[in-house]
């Protein structure tokens, strides 16, 4: 069984500067105290191939990841039981003991903005996650589904998708596209919250195959770091750093790396 630490650190500005000063030694550290290989793509060794026309660079680069375990998987790289965990290139490392081993074919977070979300995630090779890379990046299924009006409670109006490849996911497993109740409390995390013609896994197979880890494997928001910015009416999760695992500083919110690894050296 091979297992690896991934992460796509593709930024054009100051970002990837903070990346290289305090985030690379923490995700190869971690990978090595865990028994991984770290495999960085970066701007020197990855170039960025465009799905899906119709949406951004940074978006595209979501679904380059998943071409690349594609591809991987297609060229004999990764074997039924190989294991990949990826990270953003946001997330901080707080508790750099603490691991997990995935025993099912998708496991991630629910964060605290109540996103299945896809900032740390961890496929193990099987049936499901080759069924799952598929069905993300289907070109063909994402015009299918880009056309399909939902209704969003999130503005509380009916649109069409807009998908990356997060909620490409979600309609693969019938998840609604937000909910203001936490997706912990709905029936089934929110599988099947919303069914369509497009959700193509069961309920039972969502049952066996995902893993749902607790927040606190993936905090994207804290009160007293963004309480006064805008996106704090997100903060459905709630929970508190010395709780948190992994501190995701999504959402355009300040990278507070520096502060962290004073507080938190490896």
């Amino acid at each position: 069984m091979k297992k690896f630490l991934t992460t796509f650190a593709l930024y054009s500005d100051h970002r990837q500067t903070l990346y290289e000063q305090f985030i690379r030694s923490r995700f190869a550290k971690y990978a090595e105290m865990h028994g991984m290989k770290f495999v960085e793509l970066n701007n020197d060794n990855f170039k960025i191939q465009i799905l899906h026309p119709e949406f951004d660079v940074r978006e595209n680069m979501h679904f380059n990841r998943w071409l690349l375990f594609k591809r991987l998987l297609d060229e004999g790289k990764l074997n039924d039981g190989d294991i990949l965990y990826n990270f953003d290139a946001d997330v901080f490392i707080k508790e750099m003991d603490q691991h997990f081993e995935p025993d099912k074919g998708f496991s991630y977070a629910i964060d605290s903005g109540n996103t299945h979300c896809f900032g740390f995630f961890a496929l193990k090779i099987n049936d499901f996650s080759r069924k799952l890379i598929n069905a993300i990046i289907d070109r063909e299924r994402w015009l299918k589904v880009s056309q399909y009006e939902f209704f969003n409670e999130h503005n509380n109006e009916k649109g069409k998708w807009h998908i990356a490849d997060q909620q490409m996911y979600y309609t693969c497993a019938g998840i609604k596209p937000h909910s203001w109740e936490s997706f912990y409390g709905l029936d089934n995390l929110g599988f099947h919250s919303y069914p369509t013609e497009h959700t193509i896994f069961s309920l039972d197979e969502l049952k066996q195959n995902v893993n749902v880890l607790p927040t606190e494997w993936n905090v994207t928001q804290l009160h007293d770091e963004t309480g006064d910015l805008n996106i704090a009416k997100y903060n459905i999760n709630k929970t508190t750093l010395d709780k948190t695992i992994f501190r995701h500083f999504a959402g355009g919110q300040p990278w507070r790396f520096d502060e962290y690894t004073q507080k938190y050296p490896i």
